[in-house]
């Protein structure tokens, strides 16, 4: 498992001897400076768990979202796909931020940490990863429920809040602290690797899921986020059931650290999120694309492909 205490030097103990009308004074010796703080990457997890209630899992959902840009709310936007799309309608006031670009990091240190930043991408899939980085960095970030295609889309009236104009992230900017910042440039570096693999964006197909499943691999476990009660109803045959709740901190430590972890949820939203989090703390995870699959993201989606399940015991 890569490192997974970071050193944040918060901290810096230099004082200045000072000399006054000439005449030399003797050296005080300054104060021993504070030892320099420390934070953990397991309770950045756990905090991050443990605000998954009062947050609505960092999701919004999609009405609301047009509701409010409709309205004239004042909204910080990020919209992650590809500039093309972005040009061609975005909702007002959004910047963009192409996913699988530098700009991912980059514009960290110009994204506000005094508001709500809302991400979407096309599905809410890779938006999970995303705000996870995001609030490592200090960021309020929350991701757009299904995303551009599957969610805002198909709200009525979303057209209202299409605007075509290119905004810009500006000039502003905070300090994000230089070790944040390499992991953070490290977890997009990293995925850029798996381009042309099974595993691009960190994510993993169904039928490629499947394969993995029936060939019995050992070297890949599956990992069900999902309520406890809908895991009991219909699982992936081997997989284990760790919920995406403030009680997975306690769990995360029992996971397997030698094996592929393929996690999965209802559509892919929330196992993103965990698997941003998991690879901050050195699990080689992916998702599972489209999750278990619902009506909306049909026909993608492990029981929307037909492919089977097993009840607990």
């Amino acid at each position: 498992m890569k490192k997974n205490m970071v050193l944040l030097m918060l901290l810096a103990g230099t004082l200045l001897l000072a000399s006054c009308g000439g005449k030399e004074e003797a050296a005080t010796t300054a104060p021993a400076a504070e030892a320099p703080a420390t934070v953990s990457l397991q309770d950045f997890a756990a905090g991050y768990l443990a605000g998954l209630p009062e947050n609505r899992s960092y999701i919004v959902s999609m009405d609301d979202f047009v509701n409010d840009v409709r309205s004239g709310k004042d909204m910080y936007i990020v919209d992650i796909r590809r500039a093309d799309d972005y040009a061609k309608g975005h909702a007002r006031g959004a910047v963009n931020v192409p996913w699988g670009t530098s700009a991912m990091w980059e514009s960290i240190p110009y994204l506000p940490q005094d508001r709500t930043v809302y991400v979407h991408c096309y599905s809410g899939q890779t938006a999970g990863q995303a705000i996870v980085m995001m609030r490592l960095a200090g960021i309020q970030a929350v991701s757009v429920n299904s995303g551009w295609n599957l969610g805002i889309a198909r709200v009525e009236g979303y057209e209202d809040i299409l605007e075509t104009t290119e905004n810009s992230l500006g000039t502003a900017r905070h300090d994000v602290h230089p070790q944040v910042m390499e992991m953070i440039q490290n977890h997009y570096q990293e995925m850029a690797q798996q381009v042309g693999t099974p595993f691009a964006n960190f994510f993993i197909s169904e039928e490629n899921a499947k394969a993995i499943l029936d060939a019995g691999d050992e070297s890949a476990q599956f990992l069900s986020v999902r309520r406890a009660d809908d895991y009991a109803a219909g699982h992936i045959e081997t997989a284990i059931n760790v919920p995406f709740n403030p009680s997975m901190a306690e769990m995360i430590s029992m996971l397997p650290a030698d094996k592929k972890l393929v996690v999965y949820c209802y559509s892919g939203q929330q196992s993103n999120q965990v698997v941003g989090l998991l690879r901050l703390l050195g699990y080689d995870a992916v998702s599972l694309i489209y999750g278990m699959g619902t009506p909306r993201t049909a026909p993608r989606g492990w029981v929307n492909n037909g492919y089977p399940v097993v009840t607990a015991n």
